[in-house]
């Protein structure tokens, strides 16, 4: 059994073998790798001591393994080498992974060459961008990927030993985030009595901790946010449902109330061990939509609703297997752009006969604008029945053994689903007024508060919840968007402020840049390590195909950068504002102009960021749009402007199908 202060040694046998032992649990079994053939397999070490009496080639040390992926030069091990604590759930320590390692296991006579070795340098690097990022967490002796309520469910079903001891195959399939990278090891120890102890299930998304005082009475409130990893990607690369049912930006929220934990403690012994926790969910409208880059700062929408029935029933069918009753909260505008979306979802919500599904819309722009956020109160009215009638999960754990038996008390019979356009700000805004909401009806019923108190009668309380649900925003955000989220200053504070959309705005401007030129990159990264795409050898996904016009082009725009710059530090004459100066920084500003009306005229498919790995219905199929090769330099010169245009038209119309349909 796995605990608390688990650690594996990692020892690398020149040309033959990897070995994984840990430092408890094993009973005397670890895992050994064959660096030639790349097979997996548990051996007791007491019969292998001859093979491996020669001193390893390398020794590491590890808090954790989360799995093995295999590019074009083999296999390699994906190691959580830094942990820290940030948080407890009833006794069981939660560590957040502070730093990861990759290994290379293949035996070094294993190259690549050519195109191949580029490719293997370039996987190699989006797995350590994948990885990169500091949202991961794991717990070694409970299921971070479930809810209190869904391992209390399994728990009834399953001795504590083998939970405890075999996290990976009680874990919740949707948020098992290493799951791909972990089928290797799951294959490798499924006859193993300790498979728990190599196999661990790790969540990507947010996770706090604080503690909580009221009146003498103290308590851990938890706020953990779990990323599902069968749709995941980057704002404008992955939208909607696919053919599965799985949307985009997928997560699940729980709010916990844990009188579990260590440190809480209370006068009352009826609060001894309790906890309460309420689960809500967001997830991009579950129809066939895409957001096509192009340049402007608004993207081409992209709907198909008849494409979208299967998939939204598929969607809504397992919300509802899973959460009993489901009530989604549309919050995109009515009007303009995001008017299709919002009729789109209306007309499928009408069209699926479902009891347990419910649908509201509320134009969350239109109603709090011009400042006017009391209008929240619109909805959460709307919504407190909901709320009341679905209730919370409550439990309350035997305090000589917290970690497992007790009875549930409540059980949460539905769940609110809440969706913007990016499923980010808004969608965050409101989630943290329902979970407040039902924190003060939790508090009340348990008589931490009175029938009058509210949240803001404990000021501490009150801001340690508003920056808490920010950071949640901020972390979500920063995973699909790239930014913190929108909207903070209100979580924050409970108000907006012209700071706060200042911030907005800067964060609105670097969501452009980065979704148009920097997103492909991070989409290529996350298929890699969700196992979306698997690297082949002669494939050469990242070969440049980038015509030389448009190579000359971006090297213009450097070089005019380069000689603005130097005309700022070493101006002509001496003088910033001396006629040589100012003439020569002009004739450079407006060569750079050129260049870039260019571009965006005539060069826009090919200069953005598409991901190359995954299929993706819109990516320009050859980056061949207006090249010298297939309209001449000399054609463009002699040529008609009608003529011109009509040949550029064509091309990037074969190139560029922005309206074919939906993949």
């Amino acid at each position: 059994m796995s605990t608390a202060q688990q650690s594996y040694r990692c020892n690398s046998f020149y040309s033959s073998t990897v070995t994984i032992e840990a430092a408890r649990g094993a009973g005397g079994e670890h895992l050994s790798i064959d660096r030639n053939s790349g097979a997996i397999k548990v051996i007791n070490s007491t019969n292998t001591a001859a093979a491996f009496a020669a001193a390893p080639q390398m020794t590491m040390s590890a808090h954790g393994i989360m799995g093995i992926i295999n590019l074009l030069r083999g296999p390699y091990l994906v190691l959580i080498t830094g942990r820290e604590v940030v948080g407890t759930i009833g006794p069981s320590p939660v560590y957040k992974v502070t730093e990861t390692r990759v290994v290379k296991v293949a035996a070094d006579s294993r190259v690549v060459s050519g195109m191949d070795a580029f490719d293997e340098a370039t996987y190699l690097r989006l797995v350590h961008k994948a990885l990169s990022v500091k949202s991961f967490y794991f717990s070694y002796d409970m299921d971070l990927t479930s809810s209190l309520e869904r391992q209390q469910q399994k728990m009834q079903n399953t001795p504590a030993s083998m939970l405890s001891a075999s996290l990976y195959k009680n874990a919740n399939d949707e948020f098992f985030y290493n799951k791909f990278l972990s089928e290797p090891l799951i294959d490798a120890v499924a006859n193993s009595s300790n498979a728990g102890v190599f196999v661990l299930p790790v969540i990507n998304g947010f996770f706090e901790c604080q503690k909580v005082v009221i009146r003498g009475t103290s308590f851990n409130y938890v706020l953990v946010t779990r990323r599902g990893y069968k749709r995941q990607g980057t704002r404008y690369f992955s939208r909607g449902a696919d053919e599965d049912g799985n949307v985009s930006n997928y997560a699940e929220t729980e709010q916990i109330v844990d009188f579990a934990a260590p440190s809480s403690s209370s006068t009352d012994r009826e609060l001894e061990g309790l906890q309460m926790a309420y689960v809500q969910v967001r997830g991009s409208i579950p129809i066939v939509w895409a957001q096509i880059i192009n340049m402007n700062y608004v993207p081409t929408l992209k709907i198909d609703i008849d494409a979208s029935r299967e998939r939204f029933a598929k969607h809504m069918t397992k919300m509802i297997d899973m959460y009993s009753e489901v009530v989604a909260v549309n919050l995109v505008n009515r009007v303009k752009y995001e008017k299709p979306m919002g009729d789109g979802f209306a007309k499928l919500s009408q069209g699926f006969n479902n009891p347990c599904y419910h649908y509201t819309h509320f134009d969350f722009h239109k109603e709090c604008s011009k400042m006017r956020w009391d209008r929240l109160s619109i909805l959460m009215d709307e919504l407190a029945e909901y709320n009341a009638r679905f209730g919370y999960f409550k439990i309350k754990r035997d305090p000589k053994d917290r970690a497992h038996g007790g009875e549930p008390l409540h059980l949460q019979v539905g769940v609110i689903r809440t969706n913007c356009m990016d499923c980010l700000d808004r969608t965050n805004v409101v989630q943290s007024e329902l979970a407040r909401m039902l924190l003060t009806q939790q508090l009340r019923d348990v008589g931490v508060f009175s029938s009058t108190d509210v949240i803001g009668n404990f000021p501490a309380m009150q801001s340690m919840l508003n920056n808490l649900w920010a950071d949640n925003a901020d972390a979500v955000s920063c995973a699909y968007s790239g930014t913190g989220a929108l909207k903070t200053d209100f979580t924050r504070t409970g108000k907006r402020t012209k700071a706060g959309a200042l911030q907005d705005g800067r964060n609105s401007v670097e969501r452009y840049i980065r979704g148009n030129f920097f997103d492909g990159d991070r989409q290529d990264a996350t298929d890699l390590l969700l196992g979306k795409y698997r690297p082949k050898l002669g494939a050469y996904p990242f070969k440049d195909d980038l015509p030389l016009e448009s190579k000359a082009l971006v090297g213009t725009a450097y070089v005019c950068l380069f000689m603005l710059i130097y005309a700022f530090f070493f101006p002509r004459g001496g003088h910033w504002f001396g006629a040589s100066n100012v003439l020569f920084i002009t004739s450079w500003v407006l060569v750079l102009g050129l260049v870039f009306w260019t571009i965006r005229d005539k060069h826009t498919a090919e200069l953005l960021n598409w991901p190359k790995l995954s299929a993706y219905a819109y990516r320009p199929a050859v980056m061949r749009a207006n090249s010298a090769i297939s309209l001449p330099l000399l054609d463009r010169l002699f040529s008609n402007s009608a003529t011109k245009e009509s040949l550029r038209n064509d091309e990037i119309k074969k190139i560029w199908p922005t309206e074919k349909k939906l993949a």
